[in-house]
């Protein structure tokens, strides 16, 4: 299941039909940003990985993509907007935003481009899949669409939501920003019974083809190619196979029907292809990449005088590698099913599970976005078309209702916290959530800020259930996030904020 959405919809209507352009929105998944994993010795066990689900339960569990920049999310002139707060929480998104018949006065806070990107991962956080929101562009006069994903509150399409949609859709606003808007995946875990089945578990984990460093561009190999071309070298054209673990600094050795380059001889055909003769390319962590970059590893197309492709390389320090895969003529289809290479090294893996390849324990985020009553302060567009309110600074929190706790295994949960949900980092200063502290506190249980480490519904998953605010309130749609490396959403910040250091 590749929770990946890059497609972009434009809608024409009649009366729009000689406007020129069209606006693209991107909504990708989660499949993840890529860095190291710290330094050694602060790789987490390999908790959970081969856990079963009890029979009758499902996991909550989602990949998605977190580029919501925290300005974004605190100040636009919708959700910060007590007005346009209430119209959206109070009625259907579909209709509320329809190009020709939607509210005109939320069409008009649209002008503000931070709304529009507020709005798109509301929509990506509430409808499900292949469900979307016609709306239309004040600042270009062109249609587009919002995409939905996470499928959180359905209902919201044509109908005003319940307060626990409106309470699911805010903690998944809130996991999905950080300060510099990189485009980092992450898994996002939670616990509705009365919902089995929504969001299941990835058993098998596709790398990801966007690149934070690349200003969240996607990796060119995966682009098509715009001419056809042949050869390993090439820089398009490329698909994603799946994400693996090894040792660091031993050999891995895998193929798609290929015997491994140095093992001509006495070693065994790796793996299989179909139709099209295929070509291999391995790059270190979990996003692809191209021939030159730094994440290259290897790539073949052909071994031990035959066609058929396998690699050896050297498994890198972050102890995790994804392939990808191609034709050798780009006009061409084919398919692969890659194996690695039994016996030794007995760490090596492949086709990883979103739980083992997402295994840091990030906090878990909880509260209520629309609650206009909640709001530190105002932004919105006048009937200029003036945004106001855009450069002001709010000491802490901006919405009052919403909150933030960090898993015990964080070096410093405070600092850390600072730089993830506040959009003047280490300052204080216009966050998205209140920080209240660690979410669970096994050595003094009071200190706690949620009830549940592990949620009833699903046993070893590791979500957060039952979390409280400072005032005593106790909110039950918290979403848990794990990552795939510490400091992937606080780039830059000194390590000792973002260090994770297993369970204490």
């Amino acid at each position: 299941m590749a929770r990946t959405m890059h497609s972009h919809h434009t809608m024409n209507f009649q009366r729009l039909a000689n406007k020129p352009g069209s606006l693209h929105f991107l909504f990708h998944t989660l499949s993840l940003g890529v860095l190291l994993l710290g330094a050694p010795g602060c790789q987490p066990e390999l908790l959970d990985e081969g856990l079963e689900t009890a029979p009758g339960t499902v996991e909550r569990e989602l990949r998605v993509a977190n580029s919501l920049t925290t300005r974004a999310l605190v100040l636009n002139a919708i959700s910060t907007n007590p007005l346009a707060n209430d119209l959206v929480a109070g009625g259907g998104l579909a209709p509320l935003f329809h190009p020709l018949t939607g509210d005109s006065y939320l069409q008009l806070q649209l002008r503000d481009p931070d709304a529009q990107s507020f709005m798109s991962y509301l929509v990506g956080c509430a409808l499900p899949a292949g469900h979307t929101v016609a709306w239309e562009n004040p600042l270009t006069l062109t249609v587009g669409s919002w995409e939905g994903k996470a499928g959180l509150c359905p209902q919201w399409e044509f109908g005003a939501p319940s307060e626990t949609c409106k309470n699911r859709v805010s903690a998944c606003l809130l996991a999905r920003n950080n300060a510099l808007g990189r485009r980092v995946e992450l898994s996002m875990r939670g616990e509705d019974p009365l919902q089995p089945g929504l969001f299941p578990l990835e058993s098998q984990t596709r790398p990801v083809e966007y690149d934070p460093d690349l200003g969240n561009a996607r990796v060119p190999s995966y682009e098509a190619c715009a001419t056809a071309q042949s050869g390993v070298g090439r820089d398009c054209g490329w698909k994603a196979d799946f994400i693996g673990r090894c040792i660091p600094g031993q050999p891995v050795r895998l193929g798609a029907g290929g015997k491994a380059p140095d093992q001509c001889m006495t070693g065994p055909a790796l793996g299989s292809w179909s139709g099209a003769r295929m070509m291999l390319r391995v790059c270190e962590g979990i996003i692809g990449c191209d021939s030159g970059g730094t994440r290259y590893l290897g790539q073949n197309q052909g071994t031990c005088a035959t066609t058929n492709a396998a690699v050896t390389f050297t498994c890198p320090a972050s102890g995790h590698f994804n392939v990808m895969s191609a034709p050798y003529d780009s006009t061409l289809t084919g398919n692969v099913a890659v194996a690695v290479e039994t016996g030794t090294p007995a760490g090596t893996s492949y086709r990883l599970s979103e739980k083992a390849v997402f295994r840091l324990r990030e906090g878990a985020y909880y509260g209520n976005i629309f609650d206009s009553k909640a709001l530190a302060t105002k932004v919105y567009v006048d009937e200029s078309g003036r945004v106001v309110g855009k450069d002001q600074t709010v000491q802490g929190s901006v919405y009052r209702k919403m909150f933030s706790c960090q898993a015990p295994e964080w070096n410093n949960e405070a600092a850390y916290a600072s730089h993830r949900v506040c959009a003047v980092p280490g300052s204080g200063a216009n966050c998205a959530a209140r920080v209240v502290g660690e979410c669970f506190n096994a050595t003094t249980p009071s200190a706690s800020k949620c009830r549940k480490e592990d949620g009833a519904v699903v046993w070893g998953d590791g979500d957060f259930e039952e979390c409280y605010d400072p005032e005593g309130t106790q909110w039950n749609q918290p979403i848990t996030v794990y990552l795939y490396e510490a400091c992937g959403l606080t780039p830059g910040i000194p390590s000792e904020y973002c260090t994770w250091r297993g369970t204490k």
